[in-house]
């Protein structure tokens, strides 16, 4: 199965210099769905390894990345899957509080 992500970071919070958390957003892709996820990401071990006005987007979205592995497997990524795979089994409805539309058939 090929997915694509999209990440972006919407908020950082540092101390001293140090970038300690992130608010991320990620989309996964597959053919015509998509699954979205927003979560905030305290790092374990932050470290000034670069000078904040340096830091890239990308360089915290891999921070995050190598982060979130746990037995080799990313629990950001596994998750997205695991809920890309669900919604293709299912169809998607009209929602019960919207207005429903009368399509008559010709």
């Amino acid at each position: 199965m090929s997915y694509t992500y999209t990440w972006k970071i919407l908020e950082l919070s540092a101390e001293n210099d140090v970038i300690i958390h992130a608010k991320y957003h990620v989309t996964l892709k597959n053919e015509d769905k998509s699954v979205e996820t927003e979560g905030n990401w305290y790092f374990t071990n932050p470290q000034n390894i670069v000078a904040l006005n340096e830091v890239t987007e990308q360089m915290v979205c891999d921070w995050i990345e190598k982060e979130a592995v746990k037995d080799g497997i990313s629990l950001i990524k596994f998750r997205l899957e695991e809920q890309a795979n669900l919604l293709k089994k299912s169809n998607s409805i009209v929602l019960p509080w919207q207005p429903q539309v009368f399509t008559p058939n010709t």
